[in-house]
């Protein structure tokens, strides 16, 4: 007899919803540090200070959130670690 062959999937294949979120998290970062006009001019002022120095203020700490976010949502895309089979042997 013949035993039915199992594909495994990839992770991304497995959690496409994770992995869209993932990516557009990371998309929508690198699109608003490097797409200039949105930061690129003079108003509002705050003093001597033009907009682009809030803009960096702002979106610094946003970015550091957005990356641990989506680290967060990748760990959650791996599969749980197997134990090592001297490990198994010895407990059971």
């Amino acid at each position: 007899m013949t035993e039915p062959t199992s594909r495994s999937r990839s992770m991304i294949a497995a959690h496409p919803i994770t992995s869209a979120t993932i990516a557009v998290l990371v998309a929508a970062d690198i699109f608003f540090s490097l797409y200039a006009p949105i930061y690129s001019r003079v108003t509002p002022k705050v003093g001597d200070f033009p907009f682009f120095y809030f803009y960096l203020l702002i979106f610094m700490p946003i970015t550091s959130l957005v990356l641990w976010l989506a680290i967060r949502l990748q760990k959650r895309l791996e599969p749980p670690a197997q134990a090592p089979e001297a490990e198994r042997e010895a407990v059971g």
